[in-house]
């Protein structure tokens, strides 16, 4: 005999291990107490006493920039707009910036949002993480390897002759469409094996490879190639919402201004991964936006 538990909202019946009603969406378990503890007296102190300090020496730097930017364009022979034409280039640079880091913040909060899912517990229309071995009935086969895979991008560098650098002479990337298959409950010789695989197109997809090799293709060391790739069988993550019909199900966009993530990291690795990306471009907006505003301080500043 299954144990039932009747739920406080709507009084349907659910079984004992369920933990939200499956009619109306309450919570079954009872919230675990808060024990309220006094914070200590001195956090708040020293909380204020190192913003008070970030901003004065925030204050301090800015102030000597502007007064350097003032001075520089009293000693310089540039245009009287050079300096105010630059500092509005810097807002604007600022600006884009700051739409860029918008974007990759909204990604990272879908893909925090949505849950990691065995394939078999997954439903039509949630956005799932879903974790399996790359299959592909049709393969690439990756340049300067014999390795079969869905996506590839390749780049050849040469070394300059008179400098140490290198520089860039070929590049490309292709994808073609793949499938995630589970190692799961199923069996190969199933009928329903089907159900245990998640079919991507590969036309609206973020692909995020390791680097497959890195060698030299010439005997003297001049020519480098580095090859990026998913290859056939890697155990990989896709992030998406799942569409389509249940015994053959596939994976679409997300979110409408969001692709489909492929990788071959953790969920929760790529995850932080987007995370630690967009605090990177929301600082460095910051840093280019606050710099084109002390150009224009300085341009009108007498010193």
């Amino acid at each position: 005999m299954l144990e039932h538990q009747q739920c406080p909202r709507c009084h349907a019946p659910n079984l004992s291990s369920e933990v939200i009603c499956f009619a109306c969406g309450a919570g079954l378990r009872p919230r675990p107490k808060r024990l309220w503890r006094s914070p200590p007296t001195q956090a708040p102190l020293l909380l204020w006493a190192a913003l008070l300090a970030g901003l004065a020496a925030a204050g301090f730097v800015g102030w000597q920039v502007a007064v350097w930017l003032a001075g520089y364009r009293f000693r310089s022979t540039l245009p009287s707009w050079a300096l105010p034409g630059a500092g509005g280039l810097l807002i604007a640079a600022g600006q884009i910036a700051f739409a860029g880091a918008r974007r990759r913040d909204r990604r990272w909060w879908v893909l925090k949002r949505a849950p990691e899912l065995p394939m078999s517990q997954a439903h039509v229309g949630d956005s799932v993480w879903l974790r399996g071995d790359l299959g592909c009935d049709s393969p690439l086969i990756a340049p300067y390897t014999t390795q079969e895979c869905a996506y590839y991008r390749y780049l050849l560098r040469e070394r300059d002759p008179g400098e140490a650098g290198w520089r860039t002479t070929e590049y490309e990337s292709k994808c073609v469409d793949f499938t995630i298959v589970g190692n799961a409950e199923l069996g190969a010789d199933a009928p329903e094996a089907r159900s245990g695989s998640v079919y991507v197109p590969s036309g609206d997809v973020l692909f995020d490879a390791p680097l497959y090799t890195e060698s030299f293709i010439d005997s003297a060391g001049t020519i480098q190639a580095r090859v990026w790739a998913l290859a056939v069988g890697l155990p990989v993550s896709v992030c998406g919402q799942l569409s389509g019909q249940a015994d053959r199900p596939s994976l679409t966009s997300p979110d409408q201004e969001l692709p489909v993530v492929a990788t071959w990291r953790a969920p929760k690795d790529y995850v932080a991964l987007v995370a630690r990306k967009a605090r990177v471009a929301q600082g460095a907006a910051w840093a280019v936006t606050i710099l084109g505003a002390l150009a224009l301080i300085a341009s009108l500043a007498r010193v």
